[in-house]
């Protein structure tokens, strides 16, 4: 891990030349953004509202829900730092995703949606992408009838699928249905329109796209030109290097955020 480590601070100096210019002015509009006045809440006319009880969350490890929780600070940290960095590239979705299955990547993902939800200028969605084993909807202790399999497929209206559960400012498009050709849905016209259409609707939103497993399948390489930022998250010791190299190969070098170690002994950290 500390060659892993070594290789993104190197990254990391390389890239200081082209964004320190900019990085002030990012900063100060990330700061001005959260010293905005508080908006109003917001009115679900269309989408289902399923309000998840708080323990819950505790018990699914969604602990940026749970303002006093000790490791809620993990993830308002790692927000400010991909909202930097976000600002600073006008970026406005971001992909989280793994080399492999069981990294926690979906837990990950519903943590840092609803700390981003938790700034009052914005709203999040977050989306299910991994539609050979979708997890989102369990972080949540949901059961939806339909998701975005069914609506890739026809059998179900896109307005039919969003859900509130109960965070102000989030709202999950759940997966669906498993399906095994999935590379072969997410490649269709349909699901280019629908990413043109959840990206760029509403200026105030940040959409979180939990993405499947890098290594064995070729849904993120399908999806890679609509991927302008990502994230990789390694659980600690869950992955051999070469494992984690072949992920980053696979990876648009333009838009990589960084690593977010999970399951380590002290906890969630990012590089």
């Amino acid at each position: 891990m500390e060659r892993i480590k070594q290789a993104l601070e190197k990254a990391r100096r390389m890239r200081e030349q082209d964004r320190l210019p900019n990085e002030a002015v990012a900063l100060k509009t990330v700061a001005r953004r959260l010293a905005q006045t508080p908006s109003a809440p917001v009115d679900y006319t269309q989408t289902r509202v399923v309000p998840v009880e708080k323990e819950v969350l505790e018990r699914n490890r969604l602990v940026a829900a749970i303002p006093d929780h000790p490791l809620a600070d993990v993830f308002r940290v790692l927000r400010t730092k991909l909202l930097h960095r976000m600002e600073i590239d006008g970026l406005r979705s971001l992909a989280i995703t793994s080399a492999t299955p069981g990294a926690g990547k979906s837990v990950v993902a519903a943590n840092l949606a609803i700390s981003l939800a938790a700034e009052e200028s914005r709203t999040v969605l977050l989306v299910d992408m991994d539609l050979r084993q979708p997890s989102v909807h369990t972080c949540f202790d949901l059961s939806p009838e339909n998701g975005l399999s069914d609506f890739l497929q026809g059998r179900a209206a896109l307005q039919e699928l969003f859900i509130n559960p109960g965070v102000e400012r989030l709202v999950i498009l759940p997966a669906g249905r498993p399906v095994a050709q999935s590379s072969e849905l997410l490649s269709t016209r349909r699901m280019a329109q629908l990413m043109e259409e959840i990206t760029h609707r509403y200026a105030d939103r940040i959409v979180i796209f939990d993405m499947p497993p890098l290594l064995g399948l070729d849904d993120v390489l399908v999806l890679s030109p609509e991927i302008h930022a990502c994230v990789l998250v390694v659980p600690e010791n869950g992955n051999t290097q070469e494992e984690i190299r072949q992920a980053m190969q696979l990876l648009p070098e333009q838009g990589f955020m960084g690593v977010v170690f999970n399951k380590a002994s002290d906890g969630v950290r990012s590089y």
